[in-house]
């Protein structure tokens, strides 16, 4: 699978670029484009720059993937997603990162259809399709913010799936947003059940088994064991909680 990588970054309290960086590599990709917002544009121009500098100069890219600069990763998360990508259906992205109210009991995919209501674009992966269509439709929009709730609403409107993993497979380490000043990191910014940077995801089989959901986890020396594709609940976000990005 050909990928196409960027970091979106922009000045914060405690700078954490770095260690973003060295966990992606670690995780499997050595090499990202980094697209910084040094003037506090806000975080949608940003993406959607982002977005569109990896179709111009990856064209023949099978997936696109932005991350903001404020994520770590479990090891060969890279290895595991080509084994497991794509969930069924036209598909807008698959988000590895899963906030905590988004978290499910059966392991795998599971789909988000929350429209307005989506957060949690820590580290979304899309297919080309999907980013060739979100920049032709949303690239004159006019916005500073919420790339998440818009993206969110636009996979509804044109019936794309949004699929999130439980467990979490990337975390949500910045105390901060890149545009959004240094806000504390509540429920809707963090993964409660993040696998760890010392585990790695399990090897799927070549198709998502169907059944029971067994742990997607395994440690380091552990053998490998089947994992679950079901859908999870298409829930709201908790009372009095709004969008965050």
């Amino acid at each position: 699978m050909d990928w196409a990588v960027a970091v979106t970054t922009a000045p914060r309290p405690q700078p954490t670029l770095r260690q973003t960086l060295a966990s992606l590599r670690w995780a499997g990709w050595p090499k990202c484009e980094v697209v910084a917002d040094p003037r506090k544009a806000g975080s949608w121009p940003t993406w959607l720059r982002a977005l569109s500098k990896l179709l111009n100069e990856y064209p023949a890219a099978d997936a696109y993937m932005t991350v903001q600069d404020d994520a770590v990763f479990c090891p060969e998360l890279r290895e595991y997603l080509e084994a497991n990508l794509w969930p069924p259906g036209e598909v807008a992205l698959c988000s590895p990162y899963c906030p905590t109210p988004y978290r499910s009991a059966s392991g795998g995919w599971h789909a988000e259809d929350r429209g307005w209501y989506l957060v949690g674009a820590v580290c979304w992966v899309i297919p080309a399709a999907a980013a060739c269509s979100i920049v032709a439709e949303l690239g004159s929009m006019q916005a500073t913010s919420r790339i998440d709730a818009r993206i969110g609403r636009w996979a509804r409107e044109t019936g794309r799936g949004v699929w999130y993993h439980s467990p979490s497979l990337v975390q949500h380490v910045g105390n901060g947003n890149s545009a959004m000043g240094d806000p504390l990191v509540n429920s809707l910014r963090r993964a409660a059940d993040f696998i760890g940077q010392d585990t790695r995801p399990q090897r799927p089989p070549q198709k998502p088994a169907r059944g029971p959901a067994r742990s997607p986890l395994r440690k380091a020396r552990e053998p490998n064991s089947a994992w679950s594709g079901d859908r999870g609940d298409l829930t709201q976000p908790p009372a009095g909680e709004e969008p965050r990005e």
